[in-house]
């Protein structure tokens, strides 16, 4: 072990923004639809139900990846934080530090 203590909130930073690019992905593929409200075909109420309830899970999907993307940013900051104050408190302890 080196003794420096690093987190890395650059790579914490581009997973949270690509689950928030996933986010938009998926619902950007969402685009309403027009439905065929006076057919008669079998199966339209049926369909009609799934794609409404596909849109809905999709959307809590999303909301989801996006909520966990910024959660994972958040948490990355305050390592990041953490982890620069107990390296200045190591460097408060140690008496060798920037005299070499």
């Amino acid at each position: 072990m080196s003794g420096k203590i690093q987190s890395n909130e650059t790579i914490a930073g581009r997973i949270s923004e690509q689950m928030s690019q996933a986010a938009t992905h998926l619902v950007s593929g969402q685009a309403p639809t027009t439905l065929a409200e006076k057919t008669t075909v079998t199966g339209n109420v049926a369909a009609k139900v799934s794609f409404t309830s596909l849109i809905s899970a999709s959307t809590r999907l999303s909301n989801a990846l996006a909520q966990d993307g910024n959660h994972i940013h958040s948490v990355a900051k305050d390592f990041a934080k953490i982890d620069q104050q107990i390296q200045q408190e190591m460097n408060a302890l140690n008496p060798f530090v920037g005299q070499f």
